[in-house]
C-alpha cells in the first residue's frame, strides 16, 4: 500500500509555558538514556457512530485537543539539546502533527501479511533528536474509513507511563473534557541531589547485513477469554471476585511467563 504525506505542521500549547519552566533538567536516569524515538501505532475502524464523519474536521478536533493537551505535558513540545548539559528546552517550539492518505483499506493492515516496511512509512520521525520535536503524530487516513495513528517520542522525557498518560488525556481532551485531566509532574530530578554527570551519546556501529526477523501474535476473544479464566483461577478464592484483568494485563503476563521460561531454560 501507498502512503501519500498531505501536510506537515507544528502544534504548539494553547498557553505559553512559563518562564520558570522553560529548562527542564534531565534526572541523572533520564541522563544517561539514549535519545531515541520510541511509541506505537493505534488501529482504529470506523464505527457506526463515525461513519460519515468528515476527515478534515476530525484532524481539526485532533489538532486543536493536543494543543490543549500540550498546554499540561509542556515538555513534549520543547527540544532536546545538549549544550550546557542535557535538557528539555521547553520553548513552545511545537510537536509535528502530521496527514497521510493510505491507497487501501485498512483491514488490509489489520488481516494481512505483516508488512514492517508500511508499518513504517505509518509512523515516520527524525533520525536525528537533538533540535528536531520530541513528539511526532502521524495520522493516516485510509479509503472507506478507519485511521492509523502512529505516535513517537524520545524516550528521555517520559516511560511508557507517560505515554500511555499522554494518549489518555489527548483523548479525553478530544471528548471536550480537558478540564478532567489531571496536571503531570515533570519535576523527577529534583529526587536526585549532587550534580548530574554529563553523559555524550556516541551512535551505536552499523549492523551491517544482519537480517531481523519480526512476528506478529494474534489473540482471538475466545483466547483472551480462557487466559482471563486462568488468571482468575490462580488468585486465591477471596480475591476471585474482584479480581477483573485487563486484556492487556493477561497478555503482557503471557508474554512475561514465555520470556522467563525460555531464560531459565538457557
Amino acid at each position: 500500500m501507498k502512503v501519500e504525506v498531505q501536510w506537515k505542521k507544528l502544534v504548539k500549547p494553547t498557553a505559553p509555558t512559563p518562564h520558570h519552566r522553560q529548562k527542564l533538567k534531565l534526572s541523572p536516569i533520564d541522563g544517561i538514556q539514549v535519545p531515541f524515538y520510541v511509541g506505537s501505532n493505534f488501529c482504529y475502524r470506523d464505527n457506526a457512530e463515525n461513519r460519515g464523519v468528515d476527515t478534515l474536521q476530525r484532524l481539526h478536533r485532533m489538532e486543536k485537543s493536543l494543543s490543549e493537551t500540550l498546554t499540561l505535558f509542556y515538555p513534549m513540545a520543547g527540544r532536546y539539546t545538549e549544550d550546557d548539559g542535557c535538557f528539555i528546552d521547553c520553548n513552545d517550539l511545537g510537536v509535528e502533527f502530521v496527514h497521510a492518505k493510505v491507497d487501501g483499506q485498512i483491514d488490509q493492515l489489520l488481516h494481512g501479511d505483516l508488512d514492517m516496511e508500511l508499518i513504517g512509512r505509518l509512523s515516520q520521525f527524525p533520525t536525528n533528536v537533538v533540535g528536531n520535536p520530541l513528539v511526532v503524530i502521524q495520522v493516516n487516513t485510509f479509503k472507506r474509513g478507519g485511521l492509523v495513528v502512529g505516535l513517537r517520542f524520545i524516550r528521555n522525557i517520559g516511560d511508557v507511563c507517560t505515554f500511555a498518560m499522554f494518549i489518555n488525556s489527548w483523548a479525553t481532551a478530544f471528548q471536550g473534557n480537558i478540564d478532567l485531566v489531571e496536571c503531570p509532574n515533570f519535576e523527577l530530578y529534583t529526587l536526585f541531589s549532587g550534580k548530574e554527570p554529563v553523559v555524550r551519546y556516541q551512535p551505536p556501529p552499523p549492523t551491517g547485513n544482519e537480517q531481523f526477523v519480526t512476528s506478529r501474535f494474534k489473540f482471538s476473544s475466545d483466547a483472551i477469554l480462557k487466559l482471563k479464566a486462568l488468571a482468575r483461577d490462580d488468585v486465591k478464592d477471596s480475591m476471585a471476585n474482584n479480581s477483573q484483568p485487563s486484556r492487556v494485563e493477561v497478555v503482557s503476563a503471557l508474554i512475561s511467563r514465555a520470556l522467563i521460561d525460555i531464560d531459565r531454560n538457557r
